[in-house]
């Protein structure tokens, strides 16, 4: 599973890492058949969030590491320029709590689910 990855490098500046997420065949609901199943990770807290179309900001930083699972919509993300355009199905990971953040374009209204680590 891919997914964009929203850092602050060295020199402080807010950039963009594309990520992989790798799986391996696991007995995850016996005694169903194995299904190939990610490392699990620690998770704090779960909320949604609802965008409505053109909502926009020009940067903010992330106010926790977080994922952001686009679940409906679509948008585009900006980091020190780069731009990304997002849509249902999209996933990315936000740990840009310092330096001058990322700025969020809502093209669609777009409902995302959060995971806060």
């Amino acid at each position: 599973m891919r997914y964009v990855r929203v850092f602050v490098d060295d020199d402080a500046t807010t950039r963009f890492e594309d990520c992989e997420i790798e799986f391996s065949p696991a007995v995850f609901a016996p005694p169903a058949p194995p299904l190939d199943v990610a490392r699990a990770q620690a998770a704090r807290e779960v909320l949604f969030v609802h965008f409505e179309a053109g909502w926009s900001d020009e940067a903010h930083p992330a106010p926790q590491r977080q994922w952001m699972f686009i679940m409906t919509g679509r948008g585009q993300t900006t980091a020190n320029g780069e731009v990304r355009a997002w849509q249902a199905g999209d996933v990315f990971f936000l740990e840009d709590t310092t330096g001058p953040g990322h700025g969020t374009t809502v093209f669609e209204d777009a409902t995302m689910g959060v995971v806060r680590v």
